[in-house]
């Protein structure tokens, strides 16, 4: 099964990638890459606005349509399996498959870390040691458990494993759902959820916000969500990083200019409304600070992280210049 789903995604990649053609002027020979989404969220807005604005185009590359996803473990599975060159996700979690042989660079940094937060509703948790034997709901397939878990404990001293019981969901709007239900005491998970499950019931609130906690401990912004593109595809097309670095850097500000406009044109594909991630922003927890992993210091931001959980044991040891693109 999981050969033939390879192969399907595969093979709808390729689809996708060919009808971006046509948007191609006659005699354009630009390099074409295949990428995945995840929905419901703001991804699919950042991706549709590189794609509207033709970003990508304007600095010598094709992107196509992105391959839609509602599962953390498949999205991340079929990016490990090859079925397209660039996924969007948290750095630990490509630092792990590269660790494990991989083959994946880490190309920048979207958003840092205030997207993160562990919520709750009840009036009797007000730290994070208030969760010492409640049910604590969280996307643990994805590397934000693992990330949230190693910061916690580091600056902390508290261990979610151990001091709580963990409930697997698939996505990080489930462990709301399930908060909102009185099924958990809490649930880590990130924005635009956050907002969702406080206009369902304003009793939602933040317990913590990990960039906040990051910036108190470390001094600087935490480095969080970004793209990692595999090593076939910059074989494949030398000096592609550079291309793609201007192509983001350009979609990242356009989003922080104009979030009303790039999320209402993007609502079929964010499938939310365009006010939820509107409030999102808002808040503070959803932006946009782009990272080329080609500049030192966001090099460093995301070495001094893996060193925080190298330190905690979750990762095998820090990254190194290795696993970076550009």
């Amino acid at each position: 099964m999981a050969a033939s789903r390879r192969r399907f995604m595969q093979a709808m990649a390729g689809t996708a990638a060919g009808l971006a053609m046509p948007r191609l002027a006659l005699g354009d020979d630009l390099p074409s890459l295949t990428w995945a989404t995840f929905t419901p969220g703001f991804v699919p807005a950042f991706m549709q606005t590189t794609l509207a604005k033709g970003f990508d185009r304007q600095n010598g590359v094709a992107l196509a349509p992105p391959i839609p996803y509602s599962s953390l473990t498949t999205y991340y599975g079929d990016f490990v399996a090859g079925a397209f060159d660039m996924c969007f996700g948290s750095w630990d979690t490509f630092a792990v498959r590269a660790f494990g042989g991989v083959p994946v660079k880490y190309l920048c940094g979207i958003n840092p870390g205030n997207l993160l937060n562990i919520v709750t509703m009840s009036d009797n948790i007000r730290s994070i040691e208030d969760l010492r034997g409640k049910t604590l709901a969280a996307p643990t397939s994805s590397g934000t458990f693992r990330l949230m878990k190693s910061l916690i404990r580091s600056f902390h001293g508290f261990d979610l494993e151990k001091e709580t019981t963990v409930q697997t969901v698939d996505h990080p709007l489930g462990g709301v759902t399930l908060v909102l239900a009185d099924r958990a005491d809490a649930a880590m998970t990130w924005e635009p959820s956050v907002t969702i499950g406080m206009l369902k019931n304003p009793k939602l609130r933040v317990l913590l916000n990990i960039g906040e906690d990051y910036q108190k401990h470390e001094g600087t912004v935490m480095p969080f969500l970004g793209l990692a593109i595999r090593q076939a595809a910059l074989d494949k097309h030398p000096g592609i990083a550079d291309r793609l670095f201007k192509t983001f850097a350009a979609a990242a500000d356009a989003m922080e200019a104009d979030p009303q406009a790039a999320y209402a044109a993007a609502e079929k594909d964010t499938k939310l409304p365009a006010s939820t991630l509107v409030d999102a922003t808002k808040s503070g927890r959803l932006s946009y600070r782009f990272e080329s992993m080609a500049d030192p210091k966001a090099r460093q931001a995301v070495i001094r992280s893996s060193e925080l959980l190298a330190a905690e044991k979750d990762l095998p040891k820090p990254v190194d210049a290795s696993f970076f693109a550009g």
